[in-house]
């Protein structure tokens, strides 16, 4: 999809599909489903991580006049602190990624039942 305000559209509908997985992932029909739920947030979070990257940037080479009033200062000190906590962020999501990633493989292993065996 290409067009007007695309990474507004598009974050909005990540945001509705993290909302709908929050509300399903507290039980599994299907343990073996763990994995390749844990596969898709493992692959949100390498996205996350290269969009918070990105907007760094964009914040890094907002200009006044262009992007923002001229000489107001609240909104130099509102950028600068946003590339600050992007930059954070950022490093935070790799490691947050890097730690579903160890949890992705730990579960690569599990010999999980297709169907819940019922208690004894």
């Amino acid at each position: 999809m290409t067009g007007e305000r695309e990474a507004f559209h598009a974050a909005t509908r990540l945001s509705r599909a993290a909302r709908d997985l929050m509300q399903s992932a507290h039980s599994l029909d299907s343990p073996s489903d763990s994995h390749a739920v844990l596969g898709n947030v493992l692959d949100t979070m390498r996205s996350l991580e290269s969009v918070l990257g990105q907007l760094a940037e964009w914040h890094r080479s907002a200009e006044a006049g262009r992007h923002v009033h001229d000489g107001n200062d609240e909104s130099t000190i509102g950028i600068m602190t946003a590339v600050a906590e992007l930059d954070l962020a950022e490093q935070q999501a790799e490691g947050l990624q890097e730690t579903i990633s160890r949890v992705y493989g730990g579960n690569a292993v599990v010999q999980w039942f297709d169907e819940i065996a019922p208690p004894e």
